[in-house]
């Protein structure tokens, strides 16, 4: 591991308790798994960004942003350089505008999906039904364009502003970007979402309310959520469904040590108690060439490594 100690008294003095340093990712991660960032930083406002971005410049050191982790899995050896957690600052929700039909509503990333969610209802908007169930922070959601049968986050995003560790704050428009199926091509590296407006439409609490249920019960019957996983592990490819595939490939409870694949559905792929990252990756590997040689279908990922 580097050594990034001649950082440490820097960091500590800027942020406080909101640094920890060669810290074990897999607490703070939905899969519960991932090796140690040399230095976690929980910065809580734009100024502290742009302190990390002036640090990191002049000195080289590489950075990574990550939320909740809902997609995400760590390598064991853990993350080097300056790791940015958003789940302690950027959660303000406001409303910027109200028309007839709609509200202009404005997130920071660190916004739990769940929590805006719940918002919505509570002032007679719609709009994000289809994000019920949906673990994680909506950076994390517009990173992957996030979303489930009933629709995705690009459906109702109007703009965003991402910080560019190079450029600074930088304010766009959806149209300027292209969001397709878990993917977009505006957070190249060194570039990640701060905060974004969404157009929500006017609606009945109730209605919405019940929608919000019916899509969570659905989620909880097909779907195992009593193990840390990261959801899909692969993007469905086109006219296909992956856990389809993989179910018909007999690959359902195949097992690496503590890894398995959800017996439940099989695009889950579970951490059943210390799993590590390269059970998963050994996992992902058996998955792939498996359903290419039975099927000729390539899986992609959609968990991030």
């Amino acid at each position: 591991m580097q050594s990034f100690s001649n950082q440490n008294e820097a960091f500590l003095a800027h942020f406080g308790e909101n640094v920890l340093f060669n810290e074990p990712l897999a607490p703070y991660l939905a899969y519960q798994i991932g090796g140690p960032a040399d230095i976690l930083v929980f910065p809580r406002n734009e100024a502290d960004l742009t302190w990390i971005q002036t640090r990191c410049r002049d000195t080289q050191i590489s950075v990574t942003v990550v939320g909740t982790g809902t997609n995400l899995l760590v390598l064991d050896e853990g993350i080097r350089g300056v790791v940015i957690s958003f789940t302690r600052g950027f959660r303000d929700i406001e409303i910027v505008s109200t028309s007839e039909t709609s509200t202009l509503v404005k997130c920071g990333a660190g916004v739990a999906k769940a929590d805006l969610l719940e918002w919505s209802m509570q002032h007679s908007l719609g709009g994000l039904e289809f994000s019920s169930g949906v673990p994680g922070t909506l950076g994390g959601g517009i990173f992957m364009n996030a979303g489930t049968k009933y629709g995705c986050y690009a459906d109702i995003l109007r703009e965003f502003t991402v910080f560019d560790l190079y450029e600074g704050l930088i304010r766009y428009p959806k149209e300027s970007f292209s969001f397709g199926y878990r993917q977009q091509n505006a957070l190249k590296a060194g570039r990640f979402v701060v905060s974004m407006i969404f157009e929500l439409k006017h609606a009945d609490p109730q209605v919405a309310r019940t929608e919000v249920n019916r899509i969570i019960a659905e989620r909880a019957e097909k779907q195992p959520l009593d193990f840390p996983s990261c959801g899909s592990t692969f993007k469905n490819p086109e006219g296909f469904s992956a856990g389809r595939l993989i179910e018909k490939a007999g690959l359902k409870g195949t097992r690496v040590g503590d890894a398995e694949i959800s017996l439940k559905h099989a695009n889950f792929f579970l951490n059943k108690g210390k799993a590590t990252a390269t059970d998963i990756l050994a996992l992902i590997d058996i998955t792939q060439k498996t359903v290419l040689e039975k099927f000729q279908v390539r899986l992609e990922c959609e968990v991030v490594v």
